[in-house]
């Protein structure tokens, strides 16, 4: 999925960088992070205020110095707990990328590769007590929010020292005890349907077809696992886009609209304001 696809933060020297970082606060695009799932692993970490994140049927309310691990593919969504305060950290990498794991001189435990093939699973949730565990992470989120000389070298040291304390401590566990092994594999499908499509006109029965469910019962099946009516979440998701629209492009509210899926300019700020609490226009000035 393309979420929190921002080419303006993404960008390195080296295309093949596999790292991604985000400073996430309430003039963030995403403050509110959609569901959603990618390959990556991911690292959410909470600087002040505090965060709710959902792990498929897992949730977990985030407090400042907690971190949470997400595993690749897990499919997750989360939302701060205060309206504006509210500030958290992203990090996303990919694994395969930093260990190199089709090197044929590789040296890594063998939990490493169970880790990649979902043999096992990383605990999922780290309070600000798990104090080494912090530290390796903040270090890392450290480097990449100062970028000083040497910092991708120190990153990829800090990674190797993360992984070998969680293995040293088998903070981990296997797949067949983990609460992520069963995935929604039927939601994926979904989510990535609207991911692909937003632009389009989407019917509920469209996405039910998707998932190969019944409207009735695919409903009930969404909002168990989302929190969120079908329409809405798609509703959502589109004004989500629109916020990164408004962020890093020129166009107009009108082009946007259109871009994100709404006939209709009016009712895409009628829909952005239920959703923003403000209209596009006073998005895009920083007003509260």
């Amino acid at each position: 999925m393309k979420f929190l696809d921002y080419p303006a933060q993404q960008k390195h020297k080296d295309q093949d960088f596999p790292y991604f970082y985000y400073h996430v606060t309430y003039m963030h695009p995403r403050y509110v992070m959609p569901y959603h799932w990618h390959p990556l692993y991911e690292i959410v970490h909470v600087v002040s205020g505090h965060f709710h994140l959902q792990l498929e049927e897992h949730e977990l309310t985030l407090s400042p110095g907690d971190s949470a691990f997400i595993s690749a593919s897990v499919t997750h969504g989360g939302a701060p707990l205060e309206e504006k305060s509210c500030c958290y950290e992203c990090l996303l990498m990919d694994l395969d990328t930093i260990f190199q794991t089709d090197s044929p001189t590789k040296i890594y435990e063998h939990q490493i590769s169970d880790l990649l093939n979902q043999k096992i699973f990383v605990r999922d949730y780290f309070p600000e007590s798990c104090i080494s565990i912090n530290s390796s992470i903040c270090s890392m989120l450290e480097l990449l929010r100062h970028r000083p000389e040497g910092y991708t070298l120190l990153l990829q040291g800090y990674t190797f020292l993360l992984f070998g304390q969680i293995i040293q401590k088998r903070i981990y566990t296997s797949a067949s005890d983990s609460k992520h092994v069963k995935k929604p594999v039927q939601l994926k499908k979904v989510l990535s349907y609207i991911d692909e499509h937003y632009s389009e006109d989407i019917k509920l029965s469209d996405l039910a077809e998707c998932a190969n469910m019944n409207e009735n019962y695919f409903c009930r099946y969404f909002r168990e696992l989302t929190h969120r009516t079908p329409m809405d979440y798609l509703n959502y998701y589109r004004i989500e886009v629109a916020c990164e629209q408004l962020s890093y492009t020129q166009k107009t509210v009108t082009e946007i609209a259109y871009d994100c899926g709404f006939h209709d300019a009016s009712y895409f700020v009628k829909v952005f304001k239920r959703y923003r609490r403000r209209t596009p226009s006073q998005y895009m000035k920083g007003e509260f």
